[in-house]
């Protein structure tokens, strides 16, 4: 297609923006872990209390607005990339708990106590965006009425996610001390269980034409499916180190050099989503949406 429209260039440039903003995120934790005299951290997430903690909360908020931007195949898939989207930024806003003199009991990790106020007024600015958008999306909804209805799955769509606020809603102001405790890996959790279901969906459903490269049907679904196969294992992996331990960002000290479990965990499967969305870009190159969608 030597000519693309306007709609297919967006479509492609938010693509590779989640991409690229993987690849940041990559390159300042290589940086970060390679300066003089610096371990690797116990968890990519506990990078918001390094250097590069703008690069980690920026790339997170950015890849949370491509994945509700970009429009996959309306139903299951596209619902939920729109709920990793909105997961997502929760991941960037409340840190990950740690070993702090203000945590209570003592030896408990927490969200340090001077942070606090930061990751309050932060979460209750994302609340309120969040209804803001959900009215809109449900005026919308509204107005387009018998002439121009919303198909099934759109509407369970807007509905999942307004579920999915309310659930925000009632952790964040009722309880609050559990949100501060839990709300991150809760929600890094939930994102890479959706993100291997969409990749899931792919590899059973996917119909490249006009790719850019010319494979078979055949040789996607056989990427999709091992990169299905390695998420799942990284993300039980991640999920048992967490319930033996009881330690979100649990660090082997067994040895003379401690091996941060849940960092490299995380490593591995933020580079598994990332070789999946580039070779999806791939698939896609030509098309807004999968050529075997169809609007509902």
């Amino acid at each position: 297609m030597d000519n693309p429209s306007a709609e297919l260039e967006t479509y492609r440039t938010l693509r590779l923006g989640m991409a690229a903003g993987g690849l940041l995120l990559g390159l300042a934790l290589i940086g970060f872990i390679g300066l003089p005299d610096v371990p690797v951290p116990a968890s990519v997430s506990a990078t918001y209390y390094s250097p590069i903690q703008n690069t980690f909360v920026g790339t997170l908020i950015c890849v949370g607005l491509a994945l509700v931007a970009v429009k996959a195949r309306p139903g299951w898939e596209n619902n939920l990339l729109d709920a990793a989207g909105v997961l997502i930024p929760v991941v960037a806003l409340v840190p990950t708990p740690i070993p702090d003199a203000s945590c209570v009991p003592a030896g408990r990790d927490c969200v340090p106590l001077q942070l606090t106020q930061a990751v309050e007024l932060n979460v209750t600015a994302y609340w309120f965006l969040g209804l803001i958008a959900l009215s809109y999306l449900w005026i919308r909804r509204w107005r387009a009425g018998r002439a121009h209805p919303w198909g099934g799955s759109t509407t369970g769509g807007l509905g999942s996610l307004t579920g999915l606020w309310l659930l925000l809603t009632v952790a964040f102001f009722a309880f609050r001390p559990t949100f501060m405790q839990f709300a991150h890996y809760t929600s890094a959790i939930s994102f890479f269980v959706i993100l291997v279901v969409v990749v899931f969906i792919n590899a059973r459903n996917t119909s490249p034409d006009e790719a850019l490269l010319d494979k078979p049907a055949g040789w996607y679904r056989g990427w999709y499916f091992s990169i299905v196969v390695a998420m799942i294992v990284f993300v039980v992996a991640g999920v048992a180190a967490f319930a033996i331990t009881g330690r979100q960002n649990y660090v082997i000290t067994a040895t003379s050099q401690p091996f941060p479990v849940i960092f490299w965990v995380e490593v591995i499967l933020l580079t598994l989503f990332v070789v999946y969305w580039a070779l999806q870009t791939v698939e896609l190159w030509n098309h807004t949406i999968p050529p075997d969608a169809t609007v509902t």
